[in-house]
């Protein structure tokens, strides 16, 4: 068995021309923590809790860690944002949490709402007051900006779209996709998540199998966020392969599911 595996091994270092070889981390036999997805779940708050979006169940203490933690940037009142199984597995990940104990059930994705809380007496199409704040540019903004609080303010309008954001803190760290007057909303369309890898960037392509984890320099050939999948290419065999982002500067790739690079 000890020699299967380590032909197994050699054959994918020499056929992926990758140069590192580090052992995995082995897995955990012991009880895990459920974490079952609905399909749809509403929020109030201003962060996606894994808590309050799906139902938790296992040991109790690794269960409280699992539900604390925060998937993101809760969607404003109205609004709705789409959270895959991908983007909770990094989330658990910068936790620090081991993923081998914990099992993710239900629904592939589940589509979050904003809960959006109407004020007595008139309302506007998108079921909120005149009065309600939204959130504007303090200064003009231009494209490509990474918002800070500085850059942003509450005025008290009756807002023109169901994509208008209602928390300030909701944009800190967003960048913007076009440039935005001072004084204008701030629109979901109008920002963006910066991404943990730009397009030409240099990253270190991971493939893990049979208990073994090779890594190789590449270049990432399109841009993503934390948990998307981009095309890279291995800088040794120049092979352009598809992997998860992981790390700012890591792209993990499924060799069941793509070439080996």
């Amino acid at each position: 068995m000890r020699m299967l595996r380590f032909s197994r091994a050699l054959a994918l270092v020499l056929f992926s021309l990758l140069i590192l070889i580090t052992p995995a981390s082995a897995a955990d036999n012991g009880e895990k923590v459920i974490l079952t997805l609905p399909a749809t779940a509403s929020v109030e708050g201003r962060s996606l809790i894994l808590g309050e979006i799906a139902e938790i169940s296992g040991p109790p203490e690794l269960a409280a860690q699992v539900a604390a933690v925060n998937a993101g940037a809760a969607p404003s009142a109205g609004s709705s944002r789409l959270l895959t199984k991908g983007q909770i597995e990094v989330r658990l990940r910068q936790a620090r949490l081991d993923l081998n104990l914990v099992e993710i059930q239900g629904a592939d994705s589940v589509t979050v709402y904003g809960a959006v809380k109407t004020a007595p007496g008139q309302t506007n199409a998108n079921g909120l007051d005149g009065g309600t704040e939204v959130v504007v540019a303090a200064r003009d903004l231009p494209r490509g900006h990474v918002i800070s609080a500085e850059d942003l303010a509450l005025e008290s309008k009756q807002s023109r779209t169901a994509s208008a954001v209602y928390n300030v803190e909701e944009l800190i760290g967003l960048r913007t996709t076009r440039y935005v007057r001072s004084g204008s909303e701030i629109t979901h369309s109008a920002v963006e998540v910066v991404p943990a890898v730009e397009r030409g960037d240099t990253v270190q392509i991971i493939v893990r199998t049979e208990g073994i984890a090779v890594s190789a320099p590449g270049t990432a050939r399109a841009a993503g966020g934390l948990g998307e999948i981009i095309p890279v290419e291995n800088t040794l065999s120049r092979k352009v392969v598809y992997g998860r982002i992981v790390a700012p500067d890591t792209v993990e790739v499924d060799i069941r599911g793509s070439n080996t690079p």
